[in-house]
Parts: C-alpha cells; sequence; structure tokens
C-alpha cells in the first residue's frame, strides 16, 4: 500500500525527529529512544533485532528509505 504525501510527511517528521544529530540516518541510540518511546518495556535485544529488520543495507544505521520502506509495507 503506497502511503499518501500527507503520511510520508508525517513519516518524515517522525524520522527527523529521531535523527537527534540531524545526519540522516538513525543509528542505534536513536533507534532505541524510538522503541522506548513506543514501549518503555524495550531491550537491548529489541533495538538489535529492530536494526537487522530494518536495516536493509546492513551498515548499522537505518537511512530515510529504509524507514519509509518498512514503514510503507506495514
Amino acid at each position: 500500500m503506497a502511503l499518501s504525501e500527507d503520511e510520508l510527511q508525517e513519516l518524515r517528521e517522525t524520522f527527523d525527529h529521531f535523527d537527534t544529530d540531524g545526519n540522516g540516518v538513525i543509528d542505534r541510540h536513536e533507534f532505541r529512544e524510538l522503541l522506548k518511546s513506543l514501549d518503555p518495556g524495550f531491550n537491548e535485544d529489541d533495538v538489535v533485532m529492530g536494526l537487522k529488520v530494518l536495516d536493509a543495507n546492513e551498515n548499522d544505521v537505518i537511512d530515510w528509505e529504509e524507514f519509509r520502506d518498512w514503514w510503507g509495507a506495514r
């Protein structure tokens, strides 16, 4: 299912919010904060597993395209 322009804009705002250093990717620390905002019960194993799922090119960060593609596939 394709995301609407409004959904894409909102998703981009979410991505940018958690990309706290503004370098265009969500690193492990930023991803941990994202998960904790969803559920404080997430632990380090959840962070590692989530990175494996979202990080399609396996460079240990989540870029905008990976985040968008994952969210759009949900």
